[in-house]
């Protein structure tokens, strides 16, 4: 079951690594600090940034929250681990994240990061279609940009209303992947289902990549090559989330 943990906001990487190194990880499965890509204009282009998505939170899956919350307390400056109903050292409760926060997390999350939600604009210029993690949420917008590339969603979460922002990205933005497979109706294959050997191409495995077009000043390691669809996969890391990023080998330059 998944608990929340409060933190100083701004202290959220911080107490993850901290968490990692001295909470026990049989007692708990996976611990994030919950991300969005959200879309920045820098000199007319759009970039990919990681943000939190809730400061101040990190989530524990855990089904021992009690040995979790006592190996939090030995932390410097952790703050709380919320749901926990305390009358005496002997009698405490451990309340977990509702279903309605479970559910909503989990169509918008993939490995901790919600990606950016691709929309089309029809002739008229009003958006008639969007795929992502906003597709189920279109009637909870209640701001909408999309010349900043981004919507904001109001939602009940852990308890209380947030109103959250949803990056956007279009036709007129660089090439992803998915959001090209989306277009022709192909359905992206997963890794263990596509192996292609990268004998003869431009890009191989451990070659450093920039894109700056999307993703400005960051770099990265190649770790996996399809050739057939010309596409490789790399890792992007920040406040302690690691998300796989796939990008057109076309698309991106070769550091030497």
């Amino acid at each position: 079951m998944w608990y929340v943990i409060q933190v100083m906001s701004g202290d959220e990487q911080k107490m993850k690594l901290l968490l990692e190194d001295r909470v026990d990880s049989r007692i708990y499965r996976k611990c994030i600090v919950p991300a969005y890509e959200s879309v920045r204009r820098r000199q007319g282009k759009c970039l990919i940034m990681l943000r939190r998505l809730f400061p101040g939170y990190m989530l524990i899956d855990t089904d021992e929250p009690e040995k979790v919350h006592d190996a939090l307390k030995k932390i410097p400056h952790f703050t709380s681990l919320l749901g926990v109903r305390e009358k005496t050292e002997e009698q405490r409760v451990f309340i977990p994240i509702g279903n309605n926060d479970e559910e909503f997390l989990k169509s918008i999350l993939d490995d901790g990061i919600m990606r950016v939600s691709y929309v089309h604009l029809s002739k008229a210029g009003r958006i008639d279609r969007v795929k992502g993690p906003l597709e189920k949420y279109r009637q909870y917008i209640v701001k909408m940009e999309y010349r900043h590339r981004f919507a904001t969603v109001e939602a009940e979460v852990f308890g209380k209303k947030r109103r959250i922002e949803f990056g956007l990205w279009g036709d007129s933005d660089p090439r992803l992947p998915w959001v090209e497979e989306i277009k022709t109706g192909m359905v992206s294959p997963t890794y263990d289902e596509v192996s292609v050997p990268d004998n003869g191409t431009e890009i191989r495995v451990g070659d450093r990549v920039e894109y700056p077009e999307i993703y400005g000043d960051n770099k990265f390691i190649v770790d996996y090559v399809d050739t057939s669809r010309r596409i490789i996969r790399s890792t992007i890391e920040m406040f302690g989330c690691v998300r796989n990023i796939e990008l057109y080998m076309d698309d991106v330059t070769k550091i030497s």
